[in-house]
This record gives C-alpha cells, sequence and structure tokens, in this order.
C-alpha cells in the first residue's frame, strides 16, 4: 500500500517542520515549502546580524527520510504570485499526489511589533497578501486537486489572535492589528470549503496552536514573552498529525480547534490546572 501524502508549508522550521516531521511518522510522504534551502541561507537571517535562525529544507526533509518517508523540497517565497500554482504542481509531481494540504506558512513582517499607524502602508499590504491572499490561492491549486481525486484534507493554522480579544500589549503576547484582522478572516475558510465542497470529499479544520516556543520566540528578544509561555512545536505537530488522521472520525468537517486541547487529550500536556483560563 503507497503511503499517503502531504504538503506543508513554511516546513524550514517551527510549526512547520514539526508538522512535517510528526505526518512522515504518521506514514506520511510530505512535500515542503519555504524560503530558506540550506542552513544559514540569508532567508534565516534576522534584524540582528547576531542571529541567524536555525532550519532549513534541506534539514527537514533529512528529517522526514530518516523515518523512512519521502521528502519533495520546494522553495517558496509567498509574496511571489506568479510562484504559488507552481509551488504546488512541483509537489503533486513529486509525490503523484496530495492528499493533505496544511497551510502554515505566513510572511514575517519587520512591522509584526509596530502599532497599526507606525505600520508601512506597503508592509499592511504583504501582510495581508502573505497571510491570508496566498493562502487562498494555494487552496485553489491543492483542494481543486483534490475534487478532481474525490477528496483530500485541509489544515489552516490559525491564531489565538484571530479569535479573542487580546488584551496584552505587542511584544507581550498581543498581536498586531492586521495580523489579527487577517487571521480573523482565515478562520473562516476552513467551514466554507466544508461548506462548498464537503459532498465532493473534502475535509478542513482550522488549528490555534497557541503560544509555541519556536526557534524564532526564542531568539528573538521581542518574542520572548511568547517563547516562555509557549510549548515546544513538537506539540502542535502531533496535534496536527491526529487531526488529520483521526478527525475525520473524531470531529465536525469545518470545525476550529486548540492544538494544546488536542495534546492534552493525548496525553501529551499536563491537565490544565484547576481554575486556569
Amino acid at each position: 500500500m503507497s503511503a499517503r501524502t502531504a504538503m506543508v508549508t513554511g516546513a524550514s522550521r517551527g510549526i512547520g517542520r514539526a508538522t512535517a516531521i510528526a505526518l512522515a511518522e504518521a506514514g506520511f510522504d510530505v512535500a515542503i515549502t519555504a524560503r530558506t534551502v540550506k542552513e544559514g541561507d540569508a532567508t534565516a537571517r534576522t534584524d540582528d546580524p547576531a542571529i541567524v535562525l536555525p532550519g532549513s529544507l534541506e534539514s527537514t526533509a533529512a528529517e522526514i527520510e530518516g523515518r523512512g518517508q519521502r521528502a519533495v523540497q520546494v522553495p517558496l517565497d509567498l509574496l511571489e504570485r506568479e510562484a504559488l500554482w507552481p509551488a504546488v504542481d512541483a509537489a503533486i509531481e513529486g509525490l503523484g499526489h496530495l492528499d493533505v494540504v496544511v497551510n502554515n506558512a505566513i510572511y514575517v513582517s519587520p512591522a509584526g511589533s509596530k502599532p497599526f499607524l507606525d505600520t508601512d502602508p506597503d508592509e499592511v499590504v504583504k501582510l495581508v497578501w502573505g497571510d491570508f491572499t496566498a493562502q487562498l490561492l494555494l487552496l485553489q491549486r491543492t483542494v481543486g486537486h483534490m475534487v478532481e481525486r474525490g477528496g483530500g484534507t485541509v489544515v489552516n493554522i490559525g491564531s489565538g489572535s484571530g479569535k479573542y480579544k487580546l488584551r496584552r500589549p505587542i511584544g507581550k503576547g498581543g498581536a498586531a492589528l492586521t495580523y489579527a484582522a487577517v487571521k480573523a478572516g482565515f478562520h473562516r475558510v476552513a467551514d466554507r470549503l466544508a461548506n462548498e465542497y464537503g459532498r465532493q470529499g473534502i475535509v478542513a479544520y482550522t488549528i490555534d496552536p497557541g503560544y509555541v516556543a519556536t526557534e524564532r520566540t526564542q531568539l528573538l528578544s521581542n518574542l520572548s514573552d511568547v517563547a516562555s509561555r509557549g510549548v515546544d512545536p513538537s506539540v502542535v505537530g502531533a496535534a496536527v498529525a491526529w487531526l488529520v488522521t483521526a478527525g475525520p472520525t473524531e470531529v465536525d468537517n469545518g470545525s476550529y480547534h486548540e492544538a494544546q486541547d488536542i495534546a492534552r487529550a493525548l496525553g501529551l500536556l499536563p491537565p490544565l490546572d484547576e481554575g486556569t483560563a
């Protein structure tokens, strides 16, 4: 029996990398996209010249292959419109078909820690494109392919900033206005996909990772508050893998989920203290 297949965007590090590895452990061959192809590439550099983020397509692919599964590396910058559909086509060609797509990649903006009125208009446009429009275009291609094959699963990585009224300031756990607004819109995609294409075999979910201690949040001082509250990315990866494999028989199509609640149910995190919000 051939392996199931998945495409995970933004898989050079963080949640995307952890998800790709978790899917490989669940028996999936995985196509991975990101800007950083090799360790230390210019795309891994930060505003602080002393900090270079670890992670790359090559290292994630090695992890997937180390688990006995095929890895297809697809370099992709979400801001390059003409590269979006070809990236999906490359994943399909490399794997033969797609059973699952995990929309994790976002545009990491230097305006992420700035108030709305201090954000350059060009950055607002890039944020909306890179965190929402690009995902919609990727979904047109991936879901179209899945419908032709008779079905498939979509997992969109959401954010509490798009669901809850976060009272923490930017840099202390709160999110910038544009990011929060875009994520709120992105949260509607899964239920609409289920509504429009559920009868054609499409299953779609939104999953909120909560605070996560990624490489970026651990190394950048302005994100240290997130890192201090965050779980390891592998916890989120395991939750996504469960949703992909068990979700269709356990939860409603189009539904929204908290990754850390799934992880607690799986015994990967301790239960919340009584009275914890």
